[in-house]
């Protein structure tokens, strides 16, 4: 059985992954577990998904902060590894340490934080093991470039209509390279349909719950989100390795 644990900065990611691996591979060969991590405590978190035909097991955990993501893949690696997993970590490139080099994205300021973390990885046991990706600047990026999902939310949110409204135009841009705080675009989107987004599980688990395979699909193919992109297809080849 291929083995795979997703060290995530937060409850949202958390959900977002799990659901991104369930549009991969569905759960006819998958098998998952989700914890919040807390005072290097594991706490199952809601959902799980118990197969004994799977081919795939994934364990997803929340760290509860972007800064605590690679500390803890630094801290439990080697159990993982040792156990037979690979491991990918997940964090938000916008950050308070971000905003101490730049306030607006900055390329060079983004290879600074991942040549620092790739440096880091690389004195690890098993360097080869492990892979963090960031999300550029937010996990609301790749929300903004999976734009067909908002319809599906509310009708009122066509691409048309937050052209309109805040002249946003989603099938154009790159959310990754236009927006420095891109969850602040992405709660004004769903304050046109007087939706309210404070980031909670429900609110998120509802609009992650819209994303289908095609939607990921479509964004890969147009070459933006490209954070996205080199997450998404790691997972990818590493389920298609158990399938």
């Amino acid at each position: 059985m291929k083995k795979i644990v997703v060290f995530t900065e937060g409850r949202g990611e958390l959900i977002f992954i799990r659901h991104i691996i369930t549009q991969i591979i569905g759960y006819e060969y998958l098998s998952f577990q989700c914890f919040d991590l807390i005072s290097d405590s594991y706490r199952k978190a809601s959902y799980a998904q118990d197969n004994p035909n799977a081919t795939v097991y994934f364990e997803i955990i929340n760290v509860g902060t972007d800064a605590r993501v690679l500390s803890a893949i630094a801290k439990y690696h080697e159990r993982y590894i040792t156990s037979g997993f690979d491991i990918i970590g997940i964090r938000d490139m916008y950050s308070e340490q971000y905003k101490k080099k730049s306030n607006k994205i900055d390329s060079d300021v983004n290879k600074y934080f991942r040549d620092l973390t790739n440096d880091y990885i690389s004195k690890l046991n098993n360097p080869e093991k492990i892979h963090l990706f960031f999300a550029i600047m937010e996990l609301e990026a790749w929300f903004l470039g999976l734009y067909n999902i908002f319809v599906k939310v509310n009708p009122l949110l066509t691409v048309e209509n937050i052209k309109k409204q805040l002249s946003v135009d989603l099938e154009t841009i790159d959310p990754e390279t236009s927006f420095f705080h891109p969850a602040i675009i992405f709660e004004k989107i769903l304050n046109l349909a007087k939706i309210n987004y404070d980031k909670h599980e429900k609110e998120i688990e509802s609009f992650v719950s819209k994303i289908t395979l095609d939607d990921i699909k479509y964004l890969i193919e147009s070459n933006r989100c490209n954070s996205f992109a080199s997450l998404f297809l790691e997972i990818e080849e590493k389920i298609d390795e158990a399938t």
